[in-house]
Formats: structure tokens, sequence, C-alpha cells
């Protein structure tokens, strides 16, 4: 996948507070509390994009996905959707 210089890139992620966990350790066995609901938690790492969790969220709503990507361009893209 191909990643270019995104301007204003720390900025534009901050504005999704949802995108940044700051502190998962709290959320340890907890994650029903930030989802405020019981169901389950998947995880995928290296969401790229984010096209496939995003189908799989749409197919499966009563799932609670959490995507992990290393790079904040590519994160910001998948945001971005």
């Amino acid at each position: 996948m191909r990643r270019r210089g995104v301007k204003n890139l720390d900025t534009r992620i901050v504005a999704h507070p949802e995108v940044l966990i700051q502190n998962p350790t709290e959320h340890k066995g907890k994650w029903q509390n930030l989802f405020n609901n019981d169901n389950p938690v998947y995880l995928e790492i290296g969401m790229g994009k984010g096209q496939f969790l995003l189908n799989l969220a749409k197919q499966n709503p009563n799932i609670n996905y959490i995507g992990i990507e290393r790079y904040t361009s590519v994160l910001l893209r998948a945001v971005q959707k």
C-alpha cells in the first residue's frame, strides 16, 4: 500500500477522539463500558484503510470492532470512511 504525506495529519487524527484510546489498560476487562453494551469485542491488527473492518461491522452490528493500524496516514484514510 502506498503511503503519502498528509498535511496536518496529527491535528486531523486528534479531531477524531474515538480513534485513539489513550489508556487501553484502563479498559482491560471493561470494554463494555467503552462501547456501552455487552457485545463481544473483535480486534483487527493491521486494518489498513479499514474497508474489511467496515464491512464486518455493517454485517455484524452485534459485535464491537477495534482496529489497530501502525501508520497514522493510513489510519486517517480509515477514519474518513
